[in-house]
């Protein structure tokens, strides 16, 4: 049975807002360790990248090339949350004050910038490879159907 245009339509949407949920919820884990250590880990994109690929297809049910692309964007979401959030946890630790405040004092356009500035091409390089570490386990390996 075919499904209509508009159920295909709400199960995207829920899967993509499912995908933006799980990438948020898996930079807040990254940021953990990073605090611990107090830099950042770009090295963790490639376990964060492995467990949102397994996320999106095993939970979410999304495979082939929505799947992997849900996947990638989830990891590369996740990548630059975690990039903020050790921005954010930076300047509280330079200027003396909390988190939230230093996260609601900077905005997020100079986290964003900031985060950007600290990301060197090897970062960049581990991002991506998370990225597509995601999209492979998230597309379906070859099954027989019978």
């Amino acid at each position: 049975m075919v499904a209509s245009p508009i159920r295909r339509l709400i199960n995207l949407v829920s899967g993509l807002l499912g995908a933006v949920l799980f990438g948020f919820a898996a930079g807040a884990t990254w940021m953990v360790p990073s605090m611990m250590f107090g830099r950042a880990l770009p090295a963790l994109a490639l376990p964060v990248g492995w467990a949102l690929g397994y996320v999106v297809r095993r939970w979410l049910r999304f495979e082939g090339v929505p799947g992997a692309l849900l996947a990638a964007g989830a990891t590369l979401l996740a990548s630059a949350y975690v990039g903020c959030l050790v921005v954010a946890a930076t300047i509280a630790g330079m200027m003396g004050v909390g988190f939230a405040q230093a996260i609601s004092d900077a905005g997020p356009a100079m986290l964003v910038s900031l985060a950007r500035l600290a990301q060197g091409p090897a970062d960049l390089a581990l991002y991506l490879a998370g990225a597509i570490l995601a999209a492979l386990v998230a597309w379906p390996l070859g099954r027989r159907r019978g």
